[in-house]
């Protein structure tokens, strides 16, 4: 049996497996299908082919050949245009003619002209145009790709099958010259049908260059080892046993300390040479990776990496999503190129944090359309029974959804402390299928460094404020001791005076007396209060009517508002409870308005509203998110008082800033504590002159359930024994 005859016997087995695979893969789709219908043409050409050459003399294996042969082409052409999405109309004339032909050519092998050479010829002829046919469908599709990147991946495509094509066909001109036929043509068949195999199962066209790399990158170390073995061993010259043993085992150690560092070598070189965008791309990140490793400011974080992505020109979109506040969502950090949504929701995100959770390090865009391209193939054919396909369908959707908001051909879940607290998004929109494995692996390793410096930077921020209320604490402790008793002495011998016997003027001192006595004890509270731990543990956190609270707080604090200033309150009716203190959430609503009053000392107008969200533009979003979140409860203050300066409004929140002559600048600091400790958000916008409306949302109860069960949050419980923080003197901010 020569080596033609046994590449021929490998073919048909190779073939016989890949058939099998596809037939057996649960979910099969018509592209599965097509291919294994590819597989048993080849299979009964390579079968006919390897048992006429066993036999001689035997017509039928031959004829077998022949009538496989004749179909072969409409195989080809059935598998393409499932392939590659080619329009059935467009190749309907090129599958009529591939049928006709395979019906002529079984006919032709039934028949006595199947032995007659000239008759073989020409159906051999036929099969050959049809096939060169077949395989310009790749290059027309290769000149049609909308990218220099998916024009070379299908050159890739178009020059295997053309060489498998070219070579089988020089193979049987050979054949007819009567010269031994080389075994070129099965084995380039066999190698083409495993990558095309791979590809499929993989559903990423790029993966078959990789594997072609690899290939490569194998067969030259296997070379340079090949000829260190060869030289050693051959050097015995056929000497003694015992010379032949020590160079096999010299030639073994040196192979075995050569073979990583020179694997390694190869492989940079060859993706220097073949590949140098994806090696140039990998270089870059690993320097980008280096450069993280010294961050600890989360904002620069967000602006290094993504400088470092957009710079090696390998994307067109770049963005970090980091968790909101609030625990409902993911708000943008920073992007590069055209804006995705400024803020997706936890009910929008949830697949993709379930996915993330599940240990999937990475999404591909290109992966989840054509799993649901094959689910919808497959789902009107299903019973009610196949309720897992329709599931995950439902989840692909959405995980589908999320990234188009994104903007992302490729998401990396940041997860820290076995939670997700971010996303990072890369896309090259020039191509489907934009990065190899070896640059997704370095996209892996920038995501998890961005995880931890993440987290680093949160538990960072949770030291200073630890240490900064324990400063509070301990000064607040000697402001009580200390200035309080004094204070209350100082009150008490100016309440015991008798203003009727004072001279004109000296009551009036009193009162200042009084009052600024009456001040430094509210700062101490203050003191008290900011130094204090927030959270369930220190308030009664129970389901709370939002309305309720905010109508009885506004009716406590009604009669005391100036005359000149109008209040005018719009309470959404029909909204979801949440978990809260009512207790902290009226000393909140009190402070927002006393400081609405203080800020319109000409009168005014204060409105108070309740609602949910019902449009991005509410959420402070772009008109472009498709989702938002309509769990939340949104309570907004806006008086028509002078504004707040712009260079003051990213710092009114900082304990002890203030803007007013007698303000202790605690009053905000508190109230954002507050806020923050029902997992919620407060944001103030501001012009100078029009007025300042400061808006608060509370995620509502069913939320913070569902949040919770993603692992974004830790919903606060319910205690029914708690020690309440008392009401403190507001309005000093």
């Amino acid at each position: 049996m020569d080596a033609r005859t046994q590449s021929a016997l490998l073919a048909a087995i190779v073939c016989f497996a890949l058939a099998l695979a596809m037939l057996l893969r649960q979910g099969r789709t018509r592209l599965w299908t097509a291919f294994a219908l590819l597989n048993f043409a080849l299979l009964a050409y390579q079968l006919g082919d390897f048992l006429h050459a066993l036999l001689g003399p035997a017509s039928w294996p031959l004829r077998v050949t022949l009538a496989a042969a004749g179909f072969i082409p409409a195989a080809v052409l059935s598998f393409i245009v499932e392939f590659q999405g080619e329009s059935a109309g467009r190749v309907l004339g090129l599958r009529r003619i591939a049928t006709a032909t395979g019906l002529a050519t079984v006919a032709l092998a039934a028949s006595p002209l199947a032995m007659m050479p000239p008759a073989r010829i020409t159906a051999a002829g036929a099969v050959f145009v049809q096939l060169t046919a077949a395989v310009s469908l790749l290059y027309a599709r290769m000149r049609r790709a909308a990218s220099r990147t998916e024009r070379a991946r299908l050159f890739y495509l178009w020059v295997g099958a053309a060489l498998c094509v070219g070579l089988t066909f020089g193979e049987l001109l050979i054949r007819l010259a009567g010269w031994p036929p080389p075994p070129f043509a099965n084995v380039a068949l066999t190698i083409y049908l495993y990558f095309l195999s791979q590809t499929i199962q993989r559903h990423r066209l790029l993966d078959l260059n990789e594997l072609l790399g690899k290939i490569v990158v194998l067969a030259s170390v296997g070379v340079v080892l090949a000829g260190i073995y060869g030289l050693l061993v051959r050097w015995t010259g056929g000497q003694s046993v015992g010379l032949f043993f020590f160079n096999t085992l010299v030639a073994s150690f040196v192979i075995l300390i050569l073979f990583e560092p020179l694997k390694a070598k190869v492989e940079e070189r060859v993706l220097a040479i073949f590949f140098a965008e994806r090696f140039q791309f990998v270089q870059a990140l690993q320097a980008l990776r280096q450069r993280m490793a010294g961050i600890i400011d989360v904002r620069e974080l967000g602006q290094v990496v993504l400088d470092g992505f957009y710079e090696t020109r390998r994307v067109t979109h770049a963005s970090i999503y980091l968790l909101a506040d609030d625990g409902l969502g993911f708000r943008r950090l920073e992007f590069r190129g055209p804006a995705p949504t400024p803020y997706i929701d936890a009910a929008t995100v949830r697949a993709l944090v379930q996915s993330a959770q599940a240990g999937q390090k990475a999404q591909l865009v290109e992966l989840v359309e054509r799993r649901l391209i094959e689910l919808r193939e497959l789902l009107p054919q299903s019973s009610e029974t196949n309720a897992p396909l329709a599931e995950e369908r439902t989840r692909l959707s959405e995980m589908g959804a999320a990234m188009a908001a994104m903007r992302a051909g490729v998401t990396i879940p940041l997860v820290a402390s076995q939670r997700v607290v971010g996303f990072l998004c890369v896309l090259d929109d020039r191509v489907p299928e934009a990065f190899a494995s070896d640059e997704l692996a370095a996209m892996l390793e920038i995501g998890e460094q961005a995880a931890i410096t993440i987290e680093n930077s949160r538990l960072y921020e949770k030291m200073k404020e630890r240490d900064r209320l324990a400063a509070l604490g301990e000064m607040a402790a000697g402001l009580a001791h200390e200035i309080r008793n004094p204070l209350g002495a100082i009150k008490g011998a100016a309440q015991y005076l008798d203003p009727a016997g004072m001279q004109p003027g000296d009551a009036e001192i009193l009162d200042i007396i009084v009052e600024e006595v009456n001040r430094l004890d509210g700062v101490v509270a203050q003191f008290l209060a900011y130094s204090r731990p927030p959270g369930p543990g220190n308030a009664k956190f129970q389901l709370t009517d939002v309305n309720e609270v905010l109508w009885k707080t506004m009716k406590l604090i009604e009669n005391d508002l100036p005359k000149n200033v109008a209040l005018e309150l719009d309470l959404t009716p029909g909204l979801p409870s949440i978990n809260a203190d009512a207790e902290q959430l009226k000393q909140v609503f009190i402070n927002l308005a006393l400081n609405a009053v203080q800020a319109m000392p000409d009168g005014g107008r204060l409105m108070v509203r309740t609602r949910r969200p019902h449009t991005p533009v509410e959420l402070g979003l772009s008109e472009s998110t498709p989702r938002y979140s309509a769990d939340q409860i949104e309570v907004r203050f806006a008086d028509t008082g002078a504004g707040i300066p712009e260079d003051a409004l990213d710092r009114i929140f900082i304990p002890f800033y203030t803007t007013k002559s007698k303000g202790t600048g605690l009053g905000l600091a508190i109230t954002q504590r507050i806020v923050k400790g029902h997992g919620g958000t407060i944001e103030v916008q501001s012009r100078i002159g029009e007025g300042s409306e400061f808006i608060l949302r509370f995620p509502s109860a069913a939320a913070l359930d569902t949040a919770g069960r993603l692992g974004m949050v830790q919903a606060p419980q319910r205690q029914e024994e708690a020690v309440p923080v008392p009401a403190l003197p507001l309005g000093t901010s």
